[in-house]
């Protein structure tokens, strides 16, 4: 393949070369010394600043060859150029001979654009060495034909090369940055045709001295203004672009109505690291992990430093399917580094959670974006780490599974926000939704219910807090024993939320669910003091896979258990506070389900 690509691009030479001869043999007349002298000063030039291009503050090149050639075309002609182009070349090949083929290129590249823009040129009035101020048309003629040939010319090189051509490098060709760049020094070209008219070669070399002088003085200028561009926008210890960049990129992404998908990824048990190995240790795991964030994320992907241990990939035009696998692959390549310290870290690795959301798809705008991720990611770290989530609301999925009336919508629309706001209020109350949704669900198959009702416990479990948006903020968080009207306020979380729901008909089953989930099987619990059979299956399905979460979760109040002693605390509560027939094959569950952490320790505050 490559002996074939090589053989191609020499074809592609060797055709440019017989192109150029060709023209050159065509225009060909004699000249005097004179006119000699001039395209020797103006080869010079042109290789002058095809070496040492002007830097602009962009960190891009502005070489004033292509002004110099417009120059050289409308005041002498085809044959100038071809002369100008050659003896460019012959300059370059002698100063820099391993770069000849691309001095060879770039020079045919000039002469053929350079003489279809003066073609163009002379069609819409221009004259040889007359530049009428006043005609901007062939002027403009000229710069459009010399942009489009030099895009056409590099795209066939490209092609041949085997780089491939993407929709993104050609949006580079068009970008408004960079024509707006070609056209300011294209006209450089019409005060160079001024200059040498009124001043001759001396006018020409020493304004194109001048400028270059100018280019060379302000590289440390450019070279101080990128620092400090850096400062504003990059992270000084990861060197990825820092939070101001990435919800700034964002938002231009988000408001080009194209779909982008968004990756907020968060080391797994930093906090532990830290404290093993101290900050400067973990400040490396950090540089770490940003380098190989690069490995993966495509080109086109911009890695940020989000805040902490978390970072940000924002992925334009990417779906969400292929998102997920480019997070896979992240996800794998940091499980699978050997980071220092890594035998001491819970599973003996370094690990990483992904949450992976998606505009316009899972999210209608940059903050939904940024939420829906975030929920995503800590629902993962909150139930296994090490994984990789898409962003999936069950609101979205009660919208599918039911037919609602319009008023019905709106008050689920208010659900989802109330949901929201729990979220933002108490970390713990949604990952402890998340978490009982899945053993409320695991649960209900394994006594055999029928699907009707695994979903009704499913969406039970979702709602069966909603009611602690109206619980104060200071109390749902309080780290001290409550008090007893505070008590009394987290109480009412159950008929609060059973009055949020009742308004939508097709989620009636789920009220005596949410209602009821506290109460105990030997009627002690609230708000009814119901006792055995007469709380409903569901409910009391809730009230077990509720207590267990509690019980193997940090909460203000009460000391975190390992799943182990947590299943005996169900098991020493059967009769009392819970139905028997529900805790043992909820037991079951758990050692079919979470093996690897039935027999652990109890989970601790690094998340």
């Amino acid at each position: 393949m490559e002996k074939k690509r090589a053989l191609q691009l020499n074809i592609y030479f060797f055709s440019c070369i017989l192109c150029y001869l060709f023209l050159f043999f065509h225009f060909s007349f004699p000249i005097n010394i004179h006119l000699w002298v001039i395209i020797s000063t103006f080869a010079f030039l042109a290789a002058f600043f095809d070496t040492y291009p002007i830097v602009l503050p962009s960190g891009e090149n502005m070489a004033l060859v292509m002004p110099l050639f417009f120059t050289i075309s409308t005041v002498y002609g085809e044959f100038a150029v071809l002369a100008v182009s050659a003896f460019m070349c012959t300059i370059l090949c002698i100063s820099i001979p391993k770069k000849f083929k691309s001095h060879l290129f770039n020079s045919v590249q000039y002469s053929i654009a350079s003489l279809c823009g003066l073609k163009v040129y002379l069609l819409l009035g221009g004259i040889i060495g007359e530049l009428d101020l006043n005609k901007s048309l062939p002027f403009l003629g000229y710069s459009v034909v010399y942009f489009c040939l030099n895009v056409i010319l590099l795209v066939t090189y490209l092609v041949i090369a085997g780089r491939g051509i993407t929709k993104d490098l050609l949006k580079v060709f068009v970008e408004k940055k960079n024509v707006l760049t070609y056209f300011t020094i294209m006209s450089f070209g019409l005060l160079m045709v001024i200059v040498y008219q009124q001043h001759g070669l001396t006018g020409l070399m020493l304004m194109s001295i001048i400028m270059w002088a100018l280019g060379v003085s302000y590289r440390n200028y450019y070279k101080m203004f990128d620092h400090f561009r850096d400062l504003s926008t990059k992270d000084e210890l990861t060197g990825l672009y820092n939070h101001r960049y990435f919800q700034e990129t964002l938002k231009e992404q988000v408001d080009t109505k194209e779909v982008v998908s968004l990756l907020l990824l968060d080391l797994d048990y930093f906090k532990t690291y830290n404290d093993l190995f101290g900050h400067p240790k973990g400040d490396q795991l950090l540089k770490e992990v940003a380098m190989l964030l690069s490995l993966d994320c495509p080109k086109i992907g911009t890695i940020c430093r989000y805040g902490g241990e978390e970072f940000a990939i924002i992925l334009p035009n990417i779906e969400s399917n292929e998102a997920i696998e480019i997070a896979e692959k992240i996800r794998t390549r940091v499980s699978n580094h050997p980071f220092s310290g890594k035998e001491h870290m819970p599973s003996k690795k370094v690990t990483v959670s992904i949450g992976v959301s998606t505009y316009p798809h899972t999210a209608e705008h940059k903050d939904s974006l940024i939420m829906h991720a975030d929920q995503a990611l800590y629902k993962i770290k909150y139930t296994s780490r090490n994984k990789v989530h898409l962003y999936s609301s069950v609101i979205d999925e009660l919208k599918t599974s039911f037919t609602f009336e319009n008023k019905e919508e709106d008050v689920l629309q208010t659900i989802k926000t109330f949901l929201t706001i729990i979220n933002s209020k108490d970390r713990y109350t949604y990952a402890h939704t998340e978490r009982i949704m899945g053993y409320a669900e695991e649960l209900a198959k394994k006594i055999g219910l029928p699907e009707e009702e695994v979903k009704t416990v499913r969406y039970a479990a979702l709602l069966h807090d909603i009611g602690k948006v109206e619980v104060p903020t200071d109390v749902l968080n309080k780290q001290a024993k409550l008090t007893n009207e505070e008590w009394e306020t987290i109480k009412m979380h159950v008929i609060w939320g059973e009055e949020m729901v009742k308004p939508i008909k097709e989620l009636s089953e789920c009220l005596p669910i949410i209602r009821h989930h506290h109460e105990r099987y030997d009627g002690k619990g609230y708000p009814d003091h119901l006792a055995g059979n007469n709380i409903p299956l569901l409910a009391r399905i809730l009230t077990v896979v509720d207590s267990f979460d509690a019980m193997t979760t940090n909460r203000p109040y009460q000391k975190v258990k390992s799943f182990k002693d947590a299943c005996e605390e169900l098991i020493k509560c059967k009769g009392t506070q819970f139905d028997p027939d529900i805790v043992d094959p909820f037991i079951q569950v758990i050692s079919e389900t979470h093996p690897e952490q039935f027999y652990q320790a109890p989970l601790t505050k690094a998340i």
